[in-house]
């Protein structure tokens, strides 16, 4: 069996379970037991950092789709055949959950928390505090069902008695989380306390939640940029004026533990402790990398056999002892996964500049902040990122192409292990075009814009499915547009 789906147990949740307590011998073992809030909340931000991060293609072949990585022996989703191992049934399944008809997933963890938590400990701004930061990550949940499916299960889709929700129209629920950023970020107290170490991100920390609701709305507005500017303006005015990431010390990355092993990075379970050789990294981007000869490959890569940086070529088998493998940085068990960082809020305000909405500086200005940003996040230095941007195919005043290529190519460069995320900057920004400049071998059509709805979806909730599709104003295929899409 090719591809391996790994079922975690929150270390919070194993944490609790393991009291030695004479007294425990009165309880009834039929009883139903009571989870912390707080333990459930973990579960669902790890869980969500795993759909994020991980390199199973059965179930998020977004790497293969923009060509960062790519496969080796098996190039099922590098060719675009996402049936054989069902990932838009498994991306479903994982995000959803209880609620819906997939049984338990991510947004399951944070209904259940939200539920919880008003029973828990702490005083009321605390426990306020909680739920703001358990919906900031259900809104980001969200973000991504809608930006893939399109309409989708929303107003429903936490209610245990409706086992068959109806969808909702993707561009409703797309603004209504936009309003839903807004009050979170008004109502969070940054001078009252929240869950603590539960949140591994920033350990309940309600000030820095508060940028990331800033940021995630900054990124969720320049979605909608092409298809509605004066709204998209709006909102990152007002992201920008609640106040978005500074730094990379502002970043939103979940650290993984080196044991027990299911608390270990994804990718270092798969390649690493699996023993497995399914992917390496694309030949499109390396070549990249190494024509304006980035200081970042030695951090992403190793080098192949003959001493040089070489990818897989997407679409062939490729012989994973004789192309570049991920560096250890990668490749190791407490590997963070990057849920929102400050390189990309960068390259978002440049983007903000350049279609002529109000921030403080101009493109240049965020461009070349963006890139030195990313350089120094994967340990780079500000020497190399200098010297790098010096590079005519690389500074902003003489790069090739208009600004989303500009800026499209080098976000690729930057989000290139964010298998979801690079995957959405192509369809939004239409760069590095894969459709023309790397067709993968054997490619079944044109690189996938969407997924189509389950086939669960189709069979045991098909009213409701059928009235999505209608809604679509095209067919249940990869090639339908979402409504953002120009």
């Amino acid at each position: 069996m090719r591809k391996l789906f790994i079922l975690y147990i929150p270390i919070l949740l194993l944490a609790t379970s393991c009291t030695k307590n004479i007294q425990d011998l009165n309880d009834n073992p039929k009883a139903a037991i009571t989870v912390p809030a707080a333990s459930i909340f973990l579960a669902g931000e790890k869980n969500l950092c795993d759909n994020i991060t991980t390199p199973n293609t059965g179930l998020a072949p977004f790497k293969c789709f923009a060509q960062t990585w790519t496969e080796t022996s098996y190039t099922d989703e590098a060719r675009y055949d996402i049936t054989t191992y069902d990932s838009p049934d498994n991306w479903w399944a994982y995000l959803y959950g209880a609620g819906t008809t997939t049984g338990s997933g991510v947004l399951s963890n944070f209904y259940n928390a939200k539920a919880v938590f008003p029973t828990s400990a702490g005083s009321a701004a605390e426990i306020n505090n909680d739920l703001i930061i358990t919906d900031i990550l259900e809104v980001y949940s969200f973000y991504m069902l809608v930006a893939t499916y399109g309409d989708v299960p929303y107003t429903q889709a936490d209610n245990r008695t409706i086992p068959f929700p109806k969808y909702d129209d993707q561009k409703t629920v797309f603004y209504d989380l936009l309003t839903r950023l807004d009050s979170c970020i008004a109502d969070i107290n940054v001078g009252a306390a929240a869950m603590g170490a539960a949140d591994q991100i920033y350990q309940g920390n309600p000030a820095e939640w508060k940028k990331f609701a800033a940021t995630l709305e900054l990124k969720l507005a320049m979605m909608i940029a092409d298809i509605d500017p004066t709204t998209a303006g709006q909102k990152v005015q007002a992201a920008v004026s609640a106040g978005v990431f500074t730094s990379n010390a502002d970043n939103a990355l979940f650290y993984y533990q080196p044991a027990p092993s299911t608390d270990a990075n994804p990718i270092y379970q798969a390649v690493f402790l699996s023993g497995r050789e399914d992917n390496c990294p694309d030949e499109l981007l390396l070549g990249t990398m190494v024509g304006w000869t980035d200081p970042r490959l030695p951090l992403y890569v190793t080098k192949a056999q003959d001493g040089t940086y070489k990818g897989g070529l997407a679409g062939n088998t490729n012989s994973y002892g004789l192309v570049s493998s991920f560096s250890s940085q990668v490749d190791t068990a407490i590997a963070p996964g990057d849920f929102l960082d400050y390189p990309e809020t960068e390259f978002l305000l440049a983007e903000a500049a350049e279609r002529g909405f109000t921030v403080p500086l101009s493109a240049t200005n965020y461009y070349d902040s963006a890139i030195t940003a990313s350089i120094e996040f994967w340990g780079g230095t500000a020497a190399q990122a200098n010297a790098y941007l010096l590079q005519p195919a690389v500074a902003y005043a003489t790069a090739a192409g208009t600004y989303k290529q500009k800026i499209g190519y080098q976000k690729w460069i930057h989000l290139w292990n964010r298998g979801w995320d690079v995957w959405t900057e192509i369809r939004r920004l239409g760069y590095p075009d894969i459709n023309v400049v790397s067709p993968p071998a054997g490619a079944q059509g044109l690189m996938p814009i969407r997924f189509w709805y389950p086939l669960k979806e189709q069979t045991a909730n098909s009213i409701n499915y059928a009235a999505a599709v209608a809604a679509l104003g095209g067919p249940d295929a990869v090639t339908t547009k979402l409504f953002w899409m120009p």
